[in-house]
């Protein structure tokens, strides 16, 4: 499906767009470049785009800001497209008065052609456009911070709605719909006694469905706020570091502190490692281990086991004519004999365990390297609490001299880790499988998923019996078990996609930075050089991030969308802008760009010599009113007359 912009219209909306009409029809172009200064209704347009789109609530309080002036009751915003090339028109249309709003819709499909009431898009499109959805192509500078941001969902919710990916979690949704339907039909027809049975199983199972549904609600919402404290713990992070270095001589403790902190993870790391490598070889965990080792290597070989016969050399024999005592194989020997050579080992079997028996009498190993290396570990995680000490010191020094904006972080800081711990240890009574855990925790099916899963499909049965429509049941799980692992690996295969694709682009935006996202989440986790984690990112990169990402995203996708963008540039040096106003460009079918001024230089200019290109200047004339004119030398002078006004 394809969706282009022809063309759109403000009436009485501030910014001084009293009467203004944009026309990409006439003359129409791949690419629009739309140049309006500061104070010429640039933020607006690009929030009645995302309105028009995804026909989202306005607030009455959004809706009187918009107002030209006092003089003015009522406003308009109109958008022209084309939806598969039949022409749609939509208007938004603003009363200040009372800060209510209508959409109107004027649809080819309508043989009278007027307006109707209501955001009327086709149905597969309607479902598309969803404000959030709006914002990855009616892009802003705010939307590629929160495509980064601990907490949100963006970037994966993305990718399972432009790939129709809830298609699938619809088709669930309909499977269960059908087996309540055919249990309702099947109950209508029992005996009163039967339909007794069927009331209490349906009880049962709806009240296990409606813990199920809540506590799963409840885990998302623990999730959500546990990513925010993390996200919040980072920042209140960084925040009392800088109150600290505020003190030269507490800067240079911390200094010291900090490159301490870090000689002492890289020591854990690796001894971490060390030990881990050891746990995979039991010889070199204890001498005792050792010992049992070697005593069951003597004990295999004592009792020539693995048997040498396998179970090969009897069903080779039962396709003989004569066994091997020279008695003729009729058909009831040689059923009793492949029934019974399963008795036997397979020759690969037998031969994996003939390696093991030589490991284990052969095994030989330091029984205290472990000891050793467990012993390293906890001298390094002792100096890691001392260093966690002094930099404590080091604030609270700060405090003592009445730091009181210190306090106050320090404070939170402190609620936010019992925050966190409660959330942790309420999210593992929630999601525990493990049956220790769950005793040790109290877990029953009333708080804990895992438990309450087993009673939904336990009085599902149970109803299903009841109903005469288990194997109905089963059947329907079977095929909502296929589908949702067709959504999971779907969404595992376009992730990567995605991501190799959003690297290929970083890698010619920044070549000179070795910026990557490591993995698609909720959110976009990048790496640096070295591979750890990269948080703290310049505006500039941001945007080369997000601008790398959505283009892997909307190119590739069964719709085909404009890419509506405001200052595309403008955080960008000029270098990265020449590779941006380079490459983007030709991976979208219609490009709107507000832009300034001042992102003319390596973005704009990269368009001089493409055809296809309208340029559209927007200013403010002298009654105030914005006004709008066509064509390239107005757009590359515009700069000049701005300066000299």
């Amino acid at each position: 499906m394809e969706l282009r912009v022809l063309g759109w219209r403000y009436e009485n909306l501030r910014g001084g767009l009293r009467d203004v009409s944009i026309d990409l029809e006439s003359s129409p172009g791949r690419w629009a470049l739309i140049q309006m200064p500061n104070g010429t209704g640039k933020t607006t347009t690009m929030s009645l785009f995302r309105a028009a789109f995804s026909g989202e609530a306005l607030s009455p309080e959004f809706v009187r800001d918009l107002r030209a002036a006092d003089d003015v009751d009522a406003g308009l915003f109109e958008v022209r497209l084309s939806i598969d090339g039949k022409p749609f028109r939509v208007q938004l249309r603003l009363n200040f008065q009372d800060g209510s709003y209508q959409y109107w819709t004027a649809r080819s499909e309508v043989r009278s052609g007027g307006l109707e009431e209501g955001l009327l898009f086709p149905v597969d499109l309607k479902r598309l456009l969803t404000p959030d959805f709006t914002r990855l192509f009616v892009f802003d500078g705010e939307l590629a911070k929160e495509i980064r941001t601990v907490g949100k969902d963006r970037a994966a919710t993305a990718i399972r709605t432009l790939y129709r990916l809830d298609r699938l979690d619809a088709l669930n949704v309909q499977i269960a719909r059908l087996v309540e339907e055919q249990q309702q039909r099947a109950a209508a027809i029992s005996t009163a006694s039967e339909r007794k049975g069927v009331t209490r199983w349906k009880r049962a199972y709806d009240g296990a469905v409606d813990r199920k549904t809540a506590l799963t609600a409840e885990q998302r919402d623990l999730q959500k706020r546990k990513k925010e404290m993390e996200a919040r713990k980072i920042k209140l992070a960084a925040e009392i570091n800088e109150r600290i270095e505020q003190d030269d001589s507490l800067k240079k403790r911390k200094e010291q502190l900090d490159a301490d902190r870090e000689t002492i993870d890289r020591a854990i790391f690796e001894t971490t490692t060390q030990g881990m490598g050891i746990l995979r070889s039991p010889a070199k965990i204890h001498p005792s281990v050792l010992l049992r080792l070697r005593a069951l290597g003597d004990k295999l070989t004592r009792l020539k086991l693995p048997k040498t016969i396998s179970a090969e050399f009897f069903k080779e024999l039962a396709e003989q004519p004569e066994c091997v005592c020279g008695r003729p194989v009729t058909t009831l020997v040689k059923e009793a004999i492949l029934s019974r050579a399963d008795n036997y080992l397979a020759e690969d079997q037998i031969l994996v365990i003939n390696k093991m028996k030589l490991a284990l009498r052969e095994s030989s190993a330091d029984a205290t390297e472990y000891t050793t290396v467990a012993t390293v570990l906890n001298s390094r995680l002792r100096d890691l609490r001392r260093n966690k000490m002094a930099h404590d010191q080091l604030e609270l020094e700060r405090v003592e001299s009445g730091d009181t904006e210190l306090e106050r972080l320090r404070n939170e800081s402190r609620q936010l880790d019992r925050d966190l711990e409660a959330a942790e240890s309420r999210l593992e009574k929630l999601s525990t499988r493990d049956p220790v855990r769950q005793r040790a925790l109290g877990a029953t099916d009333e708080n804990n998923i895992p438990l309450c899963d087993a009673e939904v499909k336990r009085c599902q049965e149970k109803l299903a019996t009841a109903t005469d429509t288990l194997r109905f049941v089963l059947q329907s799980e079977r095929v909502k078990e296929l589908v949702t692992t067709a959504s999971r690996l779907a969404l595992e295969r376009l992730r990567e996609r995605v991501r190799n694709a959003t690297n290929d682009k970083l890698a010619q935006f920044v070549p000179s930075e070795a910026l990557r996202v490591a993995r698609i989440g909720g959110a976009l986790e990048l790496v640096s050089t070295g591979l750890t984690t990269k948080g703290n990112v310049s505006e500039g990169q941001s945007l080369a991030v997000a601008y790398a990402f959505l283009t892997s995203l909307l190119t590739e996708a069964p719709y085909k969308l404009p890419f509506i963008v405001d200052s595309p540039a403008v955080s960008l040096d000029t270098a990265v802008r020449r590779e941006v106003g380079d490459i983007i460009p030709d991976l979208f079918d219609q490009m709107i760009m507000f832009v300034i001024s001042s992102e003319r230089e390596g973005f704009a200019d990269a368009f001089y010599g493409r055809e296809g290109v309208r340029y559209i200047t927007l200013w403010r004339a002298d009654d105030n009113r914005t006004e709008a004119r066509d064509g390239l030398p107005f757009f590359q002078a515009f700069h000049q007359i701005e300066a000299a006004a």
